[in-house]
């Protein structure tokens, strides 16, 4: 398997709690940006999962990235593009360094 460059978390803790993540639709967000990063030229140097709880629920849904520790805040499920772009942006930096 080849080696990552790097890994995003999205929190999807608690679908079942109000105010959590989960519950502001994290899950439909995961997958959707997973599924634009697979077609992406740097799709397997990243891997998309799901998170237990980052402890930002108060802001949104919430995501990081390692290994820059790049921290999403106030996501909500129609952002998937909005943080497509983002990790585009680092994950085409990375790869002209």
């Amino acid at each position: 398997m080849k080696e990552l460059k790097s890994h995003l978390f999205v929190c999807t803790n608690s679908p079942q709690v109000e105010g959590r993540c989960g519950h502001k639709n994290a899950e439909a967000l995961r997958r959707e940006l997973k599924e634009k990063c697979k077609n992406a030229p740097w799709g397997q140097d990243i891997r998309i999962n799901s998170s237990g709880c980052l402890g930002h629920c108060e802001r949104g849904i919430a995501a990081v990235m390692y290994p820059e520790a790049q921290w999403f805040f106030d996501l909500t499920d129609k952002d998937g593009e909005k943080l497509y772009e983002a990790v585009s942006s680092s994950m085409n930096s990375s790869t002209n360094s």
